[in-house]
């Protein structure tokens, strides 16, 4: 009964707590604690151990910590032990320097990818961290997310806009790219959102949930690239080989959670500040008004022990559930740690998670086993 309340907890209904999570969405296999091996972050003090708002993170091969601040623009180095070692770029418009820094990952040679919306393309590093070179391939609408399948090619989430009538068409697509080149080599998906202006004007916030961050890409060229769109309603996943070829589906009967209407308000507070933020301070002039419905699936990768580890966007920890790369549920793991803001990165090298917005008021970032 003990360990039944606690998996309860763990997987939890959103909307006002007066229902349970269905019993379909307790774990029936072994299920991990992640715990904290090593915590970075301070509130206030030395610059170096405070951030100010970390948009990506990721664990080196040989265990430098890499964390991404974007409103700093800067790439800050730790070691596993979270010790700080050094600072890697800064503001500006300059070779190497960072304007608007948004996501980045390793390719399988070593060199850092730090995708860089401002820049229109990458600013690239090796594998010691030094500059490399800048990539700017796209006159417009750059990409939001990559994830690598060789050290020559990498695979996409873009988004292209044509104005048709009345209506603006938003295509999305995910797509192969080879390194240097501005045009796909080809389409994994691809899908189409119309609207017509007034529409947009009704409901801004569409863009922000449907075209910024509307999915989940992972994997490498080894294992395949696995996808997830963000849904409320269907945990699915497809696993294609790097040629284009669908090998894997999963998917899971899992009970549509609502989020709490705390959730709501934090979540629509922080937006928001954040594209505010992203404006210089200026007012945006819209309000953001978040989905009500928790996703399914917040994010996967292949994980340090080799298999798919998929986030779980349901619950109120962070909830990962462990296939093997054919498809089968193997087990389970969650950090026991609750809040509607919590981040991961997943890789071979190891996890990492942090809050975009922690009740304390400053980020922190955590190293998990």
């Amino acid at each position: 009964m003990i360990v039944l309340s606690v998996l309860l907890l763990i997987c939890g209904c959103g909307g006002n707590n007066e229902e349970l999570a269905d019993v379909q969405d307790i774990p029936e296999l072994p299920v991990d604690t992640l715990n904290i091996v090593t915590e970075i972050g301070i509130e206030i003090g030395d610059s170096t151990n405070t951030f100010g708002g970390i948009v990506s993170a990721l664990i080196q091969p040989d265990n430098r910590i890499l964390v991404l601040d974007q409103p700093a623009a800067c790439l800050k180095v730790f070691d596993i032990a979270g010790n700080y070692i050094s600072q890697v770029s800064r503001p500006g418009n300059g070779p190497g320097e960072l304007v608007m820094p948004w996501d980045m990952f390793m390719m399988p040679d070593g060199r850092l990818m730090i995708l860089d919306l401002g820049k229109l393309g990458f600013v690239a590093f090796d594998d010691s961290l030094n500059f490399m070179e800048e990539i700017g391939l796209w006159t417009q609408n750059p990409p939001f997310k990559g994830t690598p399948v060789s050290d020559s090619q990498f695979v996409a989430y873009k988004i292209e806009t044509d104005f048709s009538d009345e209506n603006i068409v938003m295509e999305r697509v995910i797509a192969l790219y080879t390194v240097g080149e501005a045009e796909w080599d080809h389409i994994y998906w691809q899908d189409s959102l119309v609207a017509s202006m007034n529409e947009i004007m009704q409901n801004p916030s569409m863009f922000v949930i449907d075209l910024l961050d509307p999915l989940s890409i992972g994997g490498n060229g080894s294992d395949g690239i696995f996808f997830s769109l963000k849904d409320s309603e269907e945990y699915l996943i497809t696993g294609w080989s790097k040629e284009g070829d669908e090998f894997l589906s999963i998917s899971l009967d899992l009970a549509p959670v609502n989020k709490t209407t705390e959730e709501i308000t934090a979540e629509s507070t922080y937006v928001n500040n954040y594209l505010n933020r992203l404006s210089g301070g200026g007012e945006v002039g819209m309000i953001f008004e978040p989905d009500q419905h928790k996703d399914m699936v917040i994010g996967l990768d292949i994980g340090p022990d080799g298999n798919l580890w998929v986030r779980r966007g349901t619950c109120d920890s962070p909830f990962f559930d462990i296939f093997d790369t054919e498809g089968n549920l193997l087990h389970h793991a969650v950090f026991p740690a609750e809040g509607w803001s919590w981040k991961t990165d997943v890789s071979q090298y190891g996890i990492l998670a942090w809050e975009e917005d922690p009740e304390s008021g400053y980020q922190k970032l955590y190293v998990l086993e």
